[in-house]
């Protein structure tokens, strides 16, 4: 198999639930590189190890995940030199808050970013305004919003409140994680926010000095995360980011839990239907929690119709990147 000439592969540098639910869907061979080393250790391992698979493998098509900048950079160069067509799914990392910064790291993160889209045949965003915006850098896109995630090992647990908000959070900066703890504080203290995520990387003092009615799960297993969701009475994602269309929201709209989401103008529209809209400040966040628990009916009958529209519309975008997947394959044959 590893000397096999392959026509479609899929290479990531990270474990994520988009790139592991569509490349199932397109039914391309995953090839997931990962590392604990540091930055540029890892980077150089990785780099070689898909140099090898894409020398040897010699595909037709690849598609590669934007994070990572460097491995893009990398399908980029080699592009051309073995000779396949390239598709990048990019979905939001685009950084466009730090456009501006004077950091070596972003302006180069940034060069990169329009190289990128520009060398590539395809970049897979989740929304119009990045499709637009990778047009305007001279790139062709394509808009896939993630697939809604099939979370089987979802089962109920008991949990301690009255009512009870799973808060996802992978501590990024943003996520505005001191304004919903100062929101539990004015709640009924009956309400419980489980903040998940590894929490041992923050400041002692903010866990130690949160109310009772917020509790850090620390990092949970895959079925744990899923079973902690489906058991709450509505999950709640936040993000300072205007393009970003959060993981947490995909997971809530399967699972049929009301949600509470940042007031963003692609959020609203995605998902438009049983989420409860907030700005992200305590006082916003503790009015969205108490009209999520008052409307909560209302609000699983709307998530249950809005998973029925996704999953037909995302069904749609995925027929045409398969079809631009299956175009690429036939040309290069007949040439």
């Amino acid at each position: 198999m590893f000397w096999k000439r392959l026509d479609s592969i899929w290479i990531t540098w990270e474990n994520q639930r988009r790139t592991n639910e569509l490349a199932k869907a397109l039914d391309v061979s995953l090839f997931k590189y990962l590392s604990g080393h540091n930055y540029f250790l890892r980077c150089l391992l990785l780099s070689a190890k898909t140099s090898l698979r894409l020398f040897v493998s010699r595909p037709r098509t690849v598609i590669v995940q934007n994070p990572s900048i460097v491995l893009t950079t990398l399908a980029c160069l080699l592009k051309s030199l073995i000779g396949f067509n390239l598709m990048v799914d990019r979905h939001s990392n685009f950084k466009l808050e730090t456009m501006g910064s004077p950091l070596l790291k972003y302006k180069i993160f940034h060069v990169l970013s329009k190289y990128t889209v520009r060398k590539a045949n395809l970049t897979i965003v989740t929304n119009e305004f990045l499709k637009e915006l990778v047009e305007t850098w001279g790139g062709r896109a394509l808009v896939l919003p993630d697939k809604l995630p099939s979370l089987s090992l979802a089962e109920r647990v008991d949990l301690p409140g009255k009512s009870n908000i799973a808060f996802v959070c992978s501590y990024s900066d943003d996520e505005p994680l001191d304004a919903v703890i100062e929101s539990a504080r004015l709640i009924d203290p009956e309400v419980v926010i489980h903040v998940t995520g590894d929490h041992r990387k923050l400041n002692g003092t903010i866990v130690s000095e949160a109310p009772p009615n917020v509790v850090f799960t620390g990092f949970l297993n895959e079925g744990a995360y899923q079973s902690l969701l489906y058991s709450c009475d509505a999950v709640m994602v936040l993000t300072t980011e205007e393009n970003l269309l959060t993981c947490g929201a995909y997971e809530a709209v399967s699972l049929g839990k009301p949600m509470i989401l940042s007031n963003t103008k692609n959020l609203r529209e995605y998902f438009y239907r049983g989420a409860i809209f907030t700005e992200n400040n305590a006082a916003g966040i503790a009015q969205a929690v108490r009209a999520s628990i008052f409307h909560s009916n209302a609000l699983r009958s709307d998530v249950m119709a809005l998973a029925a529209e996704l999953r037909n519309s995302w069904q749609v975008d995925f027929d045409s990147l398969r079809a631009l997947i299956d175009r690429h394959l036939a040309e290069q044959v007949q040439d």
